[in-house]
């Protein structure tokens, strides 16, 4: 299961690459906020965007045929972007 925490600028969207394994990027992940239920999804290019004002937030990442697993984003310490690359069950 993965789990991580990460620390991110608090004001602007924070760009996530979901991958496999082979660094191939995985199109239509779940990038589910937990505290609000809200729902993201990433694109053809395996990328989404997650906002986090003022407060730490946990996502569930979570795909067809892959290990699910947790994300927290704390708005203390500016990140460009989030990798996160998935293992098959």
């Amino acid at each position: 299961m993965l789990c991580l925490t990460l620390l991110v600028a608090a004001n602007n969207p924070i760009k996530v690459k979901v991958v496999d394994e082979n660094k191939e990027p995985l199109i239509g992940v779940k990038l589910i906020e937990v505290q609000a239920n809200e729902v993201h999804f990433t694109d053809f290019d395996g990328e989404g965007k997650l906002k986090v004002e003022n407060q730490t937030k946990t996502f569930l990442v979570e795909f067809i045929g892959y290990e699910t697993g947790y994300i927290k984003v704390s708005p203390n310490t500016a990140q460009e972007e989030i990798k996160i690359t998935l293992k098959k069950k």
